[in-house]
């Protein structure tokens, strides 16, 4: 999804991108270090420069072994696990004071602690839990529950440098010009995935 977008913003662009496929954190980095303009997504936050209107709006939910949906105060007496990179916005978010637990470099390392007991729950956004849960033999997906429990804006992030700037100026009113003439919808509308913006979620219009 993020590449049909990526590729329909810059369709009749004046730049010449090329797309690299590196490790998360390395991508990040290579970002924060100016040798590259624009990757993501990620929350807001003070470390980057950020798009103006998100990318992708996901539930942030928990992959669990309960049999019932757990309220917000039972979740409050569990340990749970989430990845690094989210953890200044989950801190953040409205259901922070009910978190508890550690957090995880990798997610694979994260679903392994669940798989193996060491944490009650493990949180991070829908749709990654989603693939979790179907990378498991059919036998074992049953054992598993998936609870939505509040939402993520995911945002894509530039570099600070003269380069960036003005690729993140192109980004963002090219974006707003295409969802304004519907033209971004179907692409979210395919993948069945949304974007809320200033509280209204856009798929189909």
């Amino acid at each position: 999804m993020y590449h049909e977008i990526f590729n329909k913003v810059f369709e009749h662009s004046p730049y010449n991108v090329s797309v690299q496929y590196l490790p998360w954190k390395r991508a990040l980095n290579q970002v924060a270090i100016n040798q590259a303009q624009v990757s993501g997504a990620l929350p807001k936050s003070d470390k980057y420069l950020f798009a103006d209107l998100p990318i992708l709006t996901q539930p942030l939910s928990i992959l669990t072994r309960a049999k019932q949906p757990l309220s917000l105060t039972q979740i409050k007496t569990l340990v749970g696990v989430w990845p690094l990179t989210y953890t200044e916005q989950l801190m953040q978010s409205d259901i922070s004071q009910f978190l508890d637990g550690i957090t995880a470099h990798y997610r694979a390392d994260a679903m392994a602690l669940l798989q193996k007991n060491k944490v009650d729950y493990y949180l991070d956004i829908r749709s990654i839990l989603e693939l979790h849960l179907a990378s498991l033999p059919i036998e074992q997906q049953s054992h598993y529950q998936i609870q939505d429990l509040s939402t993520l804006n995911l945002y894509l992030i530039f570099s600070k440098d003269e380069q960036g700037i003005a690729l993140k100026k192109y980004y963002d009113t090219t974006t707003k010009q295409l969802l304004e003439h519907n033209t971004l919808q179907a692409i979210y509308k395919k993948y069945n995935l949304s974007i809320k913006v200033d509280d209204k979620t856009i798929t189909e219009n």
